[in-house]
């Protein structure tokens, strides 16, 4: 058995060093500590770099593979190529969003601006825990009047159901949402 005052002196000559604080428990996305992240942390690779990836390719095959003459064939590929684009479009259009005490830290590309939460007007969307979350603000920002990005998934939803994070979005914002009918 150790005496109980020899363990006392060993411990005070030694420095807390960073863990000096660690009795403070902080929750993540109050009072200035760190924002919490609302997209999916995937958001960039799956829908970005994929999107890239998947237009390279689709250039490649219309422009260095030998294709058959028939129009139909062109037809299919133009398509096929036009499909590509918009999904490009769609996926370079959405934001990372994070939490930050009352404001929303938005940014895409590098490009980040704070927007407190009472300018949010509307939250809409996320059906099925993964389908995207669109923020409809009162007044126009930097990145226009609306915003959409891509919650974190959830698998264990029904197609019909709404994320949480959109019901957590509509109290934080205080939006008064009616049920109809």
């Amino acid at each position: 058995m150790i005496n109980r005052s020899r363990l006392e002196s060993r411990l005070a000559g030694m420095s807390a060093g960073p863990t000096a604080d660690a009795d403070k428990v902080v929750v993540i996305g109050e009072n200035g500590a760190m924002p919490r992240r609302l997209s999916s942390p995937f958001q960039t690779w799956v829908h970005r770099i994929g999107s890239i990836i998947a237009l390279v390719f689709a250039m490649f095959v219309v422009l260095r593979l030998p294709l058959p003459a028939g129009n139909s064939f062109k037809l299919v590929m133009a398509l096929w190529f036009t499909i590509f684009l918009y999904g490009a479009y769609r996926a370079f259009r959405l934001k990372t969003v994070e939490l930050e005490g009352e404001d929303l830290l938005i940014s895409n590309f590098g490009e980040q601006i704070r927007v407190p939460l009472n300018t949010v007007a509307a939250v809409k969307g996320g059906l099925g825990g993964k389908n995207p979350i669109r923020l409809q603000f009162r007044i126009a920002t930097d990145f226009g009047e609306s915003i959409t990005f891509v919650p974190p998934q959830r698998r264990s939803m029904w197609p019909w159901q709404r994320h949480p994070l959109v019901k957590e979005l509509q109290d934080r914002c205080r939006l008064d949402v009616r049920q109809l009918g």
